[in-house]
């Protein structure tokens, strides 16, 4: 039999130009939003998949909403970086998946900004439903593995997920993450108008 794999060709270019994808220096570089925008996407892809019936919906569940869990810590570490950035602070991100304890720094940038534009109706929508994400996995392990590290099962006091409700949550949070973001970069991009018109 031919074989058909040879060690260190996994990652590299294929005949088919239009799958080929640019990464690193390639490709961007890209940031915390970009990488988040893509996992937001593949949770509706595979969301679309289970519409479509392509495969199990009790396994495919599973990717989908560990991939919208981590497109929203991604989204809340741009969004605070690109507020400090704004306001002109030192201060980092905090490293960890803590999606709340993201959300309560981003909360906290939100009041030192005083900005119209983040509206407080979103603030709270956005809120609510990363309530609810952390109540069913605040570790950002439960829909990575079976089971946490002392070997207790997962999902033990949720017996069903709906596709569509959740497709429809991560919808208006999306939208509402692709609508600050833009409002960060026109903000930062009219205070560099300032500073140049000065």
């Amino acid at each position: 039999m031919e074989r058909r794999y040879a060690h260190n060709m996994l990652f590299r270019p294929g005949p088919n130009l239009n799958l080929n994808a640019c990464v690193g220096e390639n490709g961007g570089p890209y940031d915390f939003a970009a990488y988040g925008e893509g996992f937001f996407h593949a949770g509706f892809e595979i969301i679309e998949a289970i519409n479509r019936g392509a495969w199990t919906i009790d396994i495919l569940i599973y990717p989908a909403v560990f991939d919208f869990r981590h497109g929203i810590e991604l989204y809340l570490k741009h969004f605070t970086i690109l507020a400090n950035r704004l306001l002109d602070s030192d201060e980092t991100m905090k490293k960890g998946h803590g999606i709340m304890q993201n959300w309560e720094e981003l909360k906290g940038l939100f009041v030192r900004m005083s900005n119209p534009f983040f509206d407080p109706t979103e603030i709270d929508v956005v809120h609510d439903i990363l309530e609810d994400v952390v109540s069913i996995d605040a570790t950002g392990q439960v829909f990575r593995y079976p089971e946490d590290n002392r070997g207790r099962p997962h999902l033990e006091d949720i017996a069903i997920i709906n596709a569509e409700v959740l497709q429809e949550g991560m919808r208006v949070l999306a939208d509402i993450f692709e609508n600050w973001d833009s409002g960060f970069i026109g903000l930062l991009e009219q205070r560099k108008l300032d500073t140049r018109s000065v």
